[in-house]
């Protein structure tokens, strides 16, 4: 018999990633047990026949010995022991290692383990094999990465669906405080009341009065309390706005275009390991921002819901919903080896231009959202620029969809070295054409920005032959300036009609601390 004790105490995703486990058990054949905090739904129980509830533990070992207890007055032999949760660890495992021939633990945070086998499925890009390496024992195993995500098979080959293009949905998983939201819901009912909006309130969720107010007044608002399974919500919706959580691999699985925030501090993720699994849209804190600033980021991705969809096909890490079929056959299976998930490459689809053997150049394309971002950010990239600040995640998202530049990125070994770009501006009938570059590597020299900067200047002079350049450069950019002078850049402080062009194109750009200079 299998046993699996998971903390209900915090949160609904423990207990159903261990829920479908075990379904994916029983179809093997086995025999399995829970072991749980509270009570639970029956429509989230009814397949599970085998359910015992244990007495709040103060310590570890006090649970420890609440587990032993009742296998021994329900003369239950377990062979394997199956533990998720943040509240017991190495010490829990320890005591109950006494009792139970094998223990596997299910974790996502990195902890020290006693357990034979250890089960992760938490992607942290090239990081994800050596989550463990530290702490791992000669004798442990682990299962690492998102083909691990145990899943629903309702989550299976799902990614070809009809979806709705008037849909939203919004969750904060099985709990939340819903009254951050509740403002950002009523502006979206009020500003775009075409769509269809469904709440997903969990077993858990506070905050829910205003929302029932709410949906007596909007008859597009639908609340859906403690549905079992959201696989059909995910694939018919135009757009998800949420917690990231379990969402996170079924919205992989589903590719349903996203905006996530971050409730809890296991939903904290590098961008990078997001952006492999086709999540682009992830601001930590978006729900501290003013309900207006997300209304405007939520409507900028409604109106290019097309390109999002595109964003979500071609990723480096694809869930598809086979992780609980996968980890059940391995853990009744004699696992001779660990297993960690692997990265696709090569993913970008453009078309590349050798500069020379070893550096390309291609348009930049929506996936590279945020590694721009990343680097525009960098402090040796903003000192140097009109705007010296960083940009803002959110700002940089809307602004993402809107801007009309020809971007493109300079590669070595498919490795962004910097980024280049320029765009036209017709005034008073004659074209301008403002530019500009920044680093997204330590390894960017001289050389790499001459080469850029002289591909560019042939390249918008086929395009735009008529165009007249104009540029500012920071006057403490020796760099830059040395740059510029070698391509034929020169002042124009003395031609008031370049000046008053270029200082209309970039207002932040103040005469004492900058160098104007145009080409053309």
């Amino acid at each position: 018999m299998i046993a699996i004790r998971v903390d209900t105490l915090c949160g609904l995703g423990h207990f159903m990633r261990c829920k479908w486990l075990a379904l994916e058990l029983q179809c093997l054949g086995e025999e399995v047990v829970f072991l749980v905090d509270t009570q639970l739904s029956h429509h989230l129980t009814k397949e599970l026949g085998n359910i015992h509830f244990l007495p709040y533990a103060k310590t570890q070992i006090e649970d420890a010995d609440n587990c032993v207890q009742l296998f021994n007055e329900q003369q239950l032999i377990i062979d394997k022991l199956i533990i998720d949760s943040y509240r017991f660890d190495i010490e829990w495992e320890s005591e109950m290692s006494k009792h139970v021939p094998s223990i596997i633990a299910v974790d996502d945070l990195e902890r020290e383990h006693l357990a034979e086998l250890v089960i992760d499925s938490k992607w942290n890009a090239e990081k994800t094999s050596s989550r463990y390496q530290s702490t791992a024992l000669e004798s442990q195993h682990f299962l690492l990465g998102p083909d691990f995500s145990m899943l629903s098979r309702a989550y299976r080959n799902c990614a070809q669906t009809e979806r709705s293009n008037k849909e939203l949905m919004f969750s904060l998983g099985g709990g939340g405080d819903w009254k951050q939201l509740t403002e950002i819901i009523r502006l979206i009912l009020e500003t775009a009341p075409e769509y269809k909006v469904n709440l997903i309130i969990g077993p858990n969720a506070t905050s829910v009065t205003q929302l029932h107010e709410l949906a007596l007044g909007h008859s597009q608002l639908n609340l859906i309390e403690a549905p079992r399974c959201l696989a059909n919500y995910y694939k018919s919706c135009t757009l998800f706005v949420g917690a990231l959580g379990t969402s996170l691999y079924e919205l992989a699985a589903t590719k349903t275009p996203a905006l996530t925030f971050s409730i809890a501090k296991n939903q904290e993720n590098q961008q990078t390991a997001l952006d492999d699994l086709g999540h682009y849209f992830h601001i930590a804190n978006l729900i501290d921002y003013p309900p207006e600033q997300i209304l405007k980021l939520i409507l900028a991705m409604l109106q290019n819901i097309e390109r999002i969809h595109l964003m979500r096909e071609n990723v480096a890490v694809k869930i598809d919903g086979e992780g609980a079929s996968r980890v059940a056959k391995l853990i009744t299976s004699e696992l001779a080896s660990s297993q960690i998930t692997q990265a696709n490459s090569n993913l970008i689809e453009s078309q590349y231009q050798y500069l020379t053997d070893t550096i390309t150049l291609r348009r930049v394309v929506d996936q590279d959202i945020n590694r721009y971002l990343a680097a525009r950010n960098l402090p040796n990239n903003a000192w140097r620029m009109t705007i010296t600040k960083d940009i803002d995640q959110l700002d940089h998202y809307c602004w993402w969809f809107a801007n009309r530049r020809d971007s493109y990125v300079m590669e070595v070994k498919g490795k962004p070295l910097l980024y280049v770009w320029h765009q036209l501006y017709e005034i008073e009938q004659q074209n301008y054409l403002i530019g500009g570059w920044f680093a997204a590597s330590d390894d960017v020299n001289f050389a790499h920005a001459q080469l850029v900067l002289d591909w560019q200047l042939k390249e918008t002079e086929q395009t735009y032959p008529d165009a007249i350049w104009v540029a500012v450069i920071n006057k403490e950019n020796k760099f830059v300036n040395l740059l510029n002078q070698r391509a034929g850049f020169k002042s124009i402080a003395g031609d008031a009609k370049k000046m008053a062009v270029t200082q209309h194109l970039f207002p932040n750009a103040s005469i004492d601390d900058f160098n104007f200079v145009g080409k053309g």
